[in-house]
């Protein structure tokens, strides 16, 4: 069946299928290789007794995040 000019219904559904499909990629892609920005505003810096560790941490957590030692 041909819906507009010379294109037919299923080559319309193989570009769909191929835009959703580029689509997904796209989105894995971005996060993969793209990391989300941090709110610096909830955040402080922290340097752990325990192991040495320091980063920056959330001024709400109370674990440190590689030996999970309490933070006080």
């Amino acid at each position: 069946m041909i819906v507009w000019g010379d294109l037919t219904l299923a080559r319309l559904l193989q570009y769909a299928v191929l835009a959703v499909a580029a689509y997904i990629l796209l989105k894995i892609f971005k996060r993969l290789f793209f990391k989300k920005k941090t709110n610096l505003q909830n955040t402080v810096y922290f340097v752990c007794r325990h192991c040495g560790w320091e980063g920056q941490v959330s001024k709400f957590g109370t674990h440190c995040p590689k030996c999970n030692q309490p933070m006080r």
